[in-house]
Parts: C-alpha cells; sequence; structure tokens
C-alpha cells in the first residue's frame, strides 16, 4: 500500500486534451463522480462553458484525485444563527460541485486534502470577490466524512433532494 506523501501531490486545471481514462473513482460512487469526469466529457464541456472549473490532483504522475468548483450562493436560512453586522438572505460562497478520489487511493485523507485546498482557494478569492463560505450538496452516505473535515450540516428547505453542508471561511473583524 503506497502512503501519500502530501509534499509531492500536485494540481492543474483539467485541459481539454487531457487523458483521463486511467482515472476510475466509482467505488460506492453514489454522486456520479465516475461518470461526471468521463462520460461524454461533462466535466470538460462544464469548463468550456464556465459552469464549473475542476482542478486534477496527482502524486508525481498518478491522477488521484479532482474536484470541480464554482461561485454559488447560500440561504441565510440553512445557516446557523450568527451575530452579523450584515444581515443578508443569501451568502456569497465557493461551490465544491463534485469531488472525487480514485478508487486506489481511498482512505487515505485525500478527500480532505482537496477539501482543505478548495478551502484554501475560497479564503484567496475571498480577498478579490466575496465569499464568505464553502458549500457543497451530498447524500447521507457522505455527511460523516464531511463533518470530519469541518463542514457543517444546513438546515434542510422544502424540495431538497440532497443534504446542504457549509465550512465558514470569512474571518470577522
Amino acid at each position: 500500500m503506497v502512503n501519500v506523501d502530501f509534499d509531492k501531490v500536485w494540481f492543474k486545471k483539467l485541459l481539454m486534451n487531457d487523458d483521463l481514462t486511467a482515472f476510475h473513482c466509482n467505488k460506492d460512487d453514489d454522486s456520479g463522480c465516475d461518470e461526471f469526469i468521463h462520460k461524454e466529457e461533462e466535466a470538460k464541456q462544464y469548463q468550456r462553458e464556465r459552469h464549473g472549473i475542476t482542478y486534477l490532483f496527482f502524486q508525481e504522475e498518478t491522477m488521484i484525485g479532482y474536484v470541480t468548483l464554482a461561485m454559488s450562493s447560500i440561504s441565510a436560512e440553512r445557516l446557523e444563527q450568527e451575530d452579523k453586522k450584515i444581515r443578508l438572505k443569501f451568502y456569497p460562497c465557493l461551490l465544491i460541485g463534485r469531488l472525487a478520489v480514485s478508487n486506489d487511493w481511498r482512505n487515505k485523507d485525500i478527500g480532505g486534502y482537496i477539501a482543505d485546498w478548495a478551502t484554501g482557494l475560497a479564503l484567496e478569492l475571498s480577498e478579490q470577490v466575496g465569499c464568505r463560505y464553502v458549500v457543497l450538496e451530498a447524500k447521507e452516505s457522505k455527511l460523516k466524512f464531511y463533518n470530519n473535515i469541518g463542514f457543517k450540516k444546513g438546515a434542510s428547505l422544502e424540495g431538497d433532494r440532497l443534504i446542504w453542508l457549509y465550512k465558514k471561511i470569512a474571518v470577522d473583524e
């Protein structure tokens, strides 16, 4: 079993000519992440149309995971009540649309590493554009994983099919 040397993990933005055929994340994939990265080049189409940008993560030359990110907002109704100087109906956020780890690299904290990377990116972006949270929608089966890496379960609203999770990134002054 190969351990992850996070000092050697690197990432790049998905390119239209990237060959992703060797990457598989279909083990316990109830969110369609394997299909998204392979079927009819859906991830590449999302990127062309600026619906989401996908970043590929590598350990040396082996792709170990990916994340697809987009700008979004979260309803204040989903969030815990906080003392806020400014109260909004919706708060700006970075959406983790997809996060996947290769079947061969599961249970090595790669998913947590990628989520932390996305949180760091959101913090950087918050200096340029409004961004207070990182959010995602997940199925019940993924709730424990996301809770363990600092995401909170948002309140359910009528019509929800998935669970909203959020992590505050903005520093209150």
